[in-house]
């Protein structure tokens, strides 16, 4: 008796260290799946090639300018996080220098667009007007897909996500 009790306490045992997941798992400790950039940029070219239907002759001219605008609209970005970030380490600041980095703020968000449209017209030189819309709608899905898939609890309930 003494041995069946034992022999079911091992595999009771045994069967729920195997269930739990590692601690990790992908994930960082708050939750959030680890950013990796060259697979997120490997996947966002693979959609963007797939809705917007191009060819590989296509893929091949059109991903490095892509790769261009928004490296250069990642600079931008960066910028702008950087003068919100002296906004809040500096909470004292006069209205005047608030009024500065608002300003700074948005020209850089516009400076964006610029860089947006003027890539749009070299988009159109490897693709017709009409890929050249399908891409960005494929990017703003891609964008939203990814928000989903990287932060627990928005959209699409991921199933490995902890629940709130």
């Amino acid at each position: 008796m003494k041995q069946i009790l034992t022999w079911m306490v091992a595999m009771l045992m045994f069967t729920s260290m195997n269930a739990q997941q590692p601690a990790n798992n992908g994930r960082q400790h708050n939750g959030r799946r680890e950013f990796n950039p060259e697979l997120y940029m490997k996947k966002m070219n693979e959609f963007v090639a797939c809705e917007a239907h191009l060819t590989e002759a296509e893929q091949a001219k059109f991903f490095p300018l892509l790769k261009e605008m928004l490296d250069q609209q990642h600079s931008l970005v960066r910028q702008q996080r950087e003068l919100m970030m002296q906004g809040w380490k500096k909470p004292n600041m006069s209205e005047a220098e608030y009024e500065k980095l608002v300003n700074r703020v948005a020209a850089l968000e516009v400076e964006s667009k610029k860089v947006e449209q003027t890539y749009y017209k070299r988009f159109h030189t490897v693709l017709p007007w009409k890929k050249v819309y399908a891409v960005r709608i494929a990017l703003s899905r891609f964008q939203m897909e990814a928000l989903n898939h990287f932060q627990p609890g928005r959209g699409n309930k991921d199933r490995n996500a902890p629940q709130k």
